[in-house]
């Protein structure tokens, strides 16, 4: 049986730690019940990815959970001073992908009605992203549930919360090219930020597999196909984005696959190599895959990158974390099929 760790800071003092890691005024302290409060994390994620699995069982969708990386979450504390370490609610994250946008309707109106007394954080469609796109070109849903229990073994992570994304294949794979270019690039589109040509393109991709596959809209509703094709082309013989992706590939340097997997990506100059290198090292325990990864994040430097997923197969660990894997091969056929 796994060993969870327990928070051991309540969310107002986890909000104080927050605000001086924020303002760069961290402690070894401050460190320490950082690691503490995001470790904790990982007993409500085993929670809920039992509950998703056993509703997605003989359906095909595909659920992925991770653990928010460290990295992230400081990053998130520098970018934006205002942010409650406490009330972050995405440091636990469940994904959920559906081949179609309706199958993945259904499923989540059925999930709202599920008995349990875990609360739903409503926030009145504030984080539909499918109704209201990001600027980005990010879409899909999401849902923030607030732990809750009655039981005296499970009391301990009362109020901890988790975000549940839920995402169709192209929403998928649109995303997932995006968290490559930010591996491969200098750039960040995943937030904005960057060349701002590297930023657009992905908003311009983004309307087109929209329009072309679901029949919807996306952030850039005003433009025409033909203008958004030909934006993307434009973009395309200048940065040679698809290029960079067609010559990049992922080499596995080990696969063990157990339910507990910690992926480490290693970053190559693609413009001599074109590979990238990911190592698999796989858990029976959950306990121990967190101990291990608190102690391969204390030590990554900035040519690697390292995330804890939990999964019930290779193939769907691989189709969950695409972009570990390097593999944008989704994104590039549905672009090459209906805007080149």
């Amino acid at each position: 049986m796994a060993t969870f760790n327990r928070p051991t800071v309540s969310k107002s003092k986890a909000s104080k730690v927050g605000e001086r890691i924020g303002a760069g005024h961290a402690s070894n302290d401050d460190l320490v019940a950082l690691e503490n409060w995001r470790a904790s994390h990982a007993y409500i994620i085993n929670t809920f990815q039992a509950t998703l699995r056993n509703r997605t069982r003989n359906t095909g969708f595909v659920v992925g959970t991770r653990l928010k990386r460290r990295t992230t979450i400081l990053s998130k504390l520098q970018r934006f001073p205002e942010m409650q370490l406490g009330r972050m609610h995405d440091i636990a994250g469940c994904r959920i992908i559906f081949p179609t946008i309706e199958e993945m309707y259904e499923f989540r109106e059925d999930f709202h009605k599920a008995r349990f007394s875990h609360k739903r954080k409503d926030a009145q469609g504030r984080w539909d992203y499918i109704a209201n796109p990001k600027d980005t070109g990010y879409r899909g849903i999401h849902d923030v549930y607030e732990y809750n229990v009655n039981s005296v073994g499970g009391r301990y992570w009362n109020g901890l919360q988790i975000e549940i994304q839920y995402r169709t294949l192209v929403q998928h794979a649109w995303a997932t090219a995006v968290e490559v270019a930010g591996l491969l690039t200098q750039n960040s589109p995943k937030f904005g930020q960057g060349d701002p040509q590297f930023v657009e393109f992905f908003a311009v991709a983004s309307e087109i597999l929209a329009r072309n596959y679901e029949d919807r809209q996306s952030c850039l509703p005003d433009l025409t196909m033909n203008q958004l094709r030909n934006r993307l082309n434009e973009i395309e013989d200048n940065l040679r984005i698809l290029q960079m992706f067609g010559q990049v590939n992922s080499k596995v340097v080990d696969i063990d696959f157990k339910k507990n997997n910690i992926l480490i990506f290693s970053y190559v100059d693609i413009e001599l190599e074109n590979e990238t290198e990911l190592e698999i090292r796989a858990f029976d325990k959950l306990s121990d895959a967190l101990q291990e990864y608190a102690r391969l994040e204390s030590q990554m430097d900035q040519n690697a990158d390292v995330v804890l997923v939990r999964s019930d197969s290779f193939v769907n660990m691989r189709v969950s974390f695409r972009n570990y894997f390097a593999d944008t091969t989704e994104f590039v056929r549905m672009i090459s099929e209906c805007s080149l």
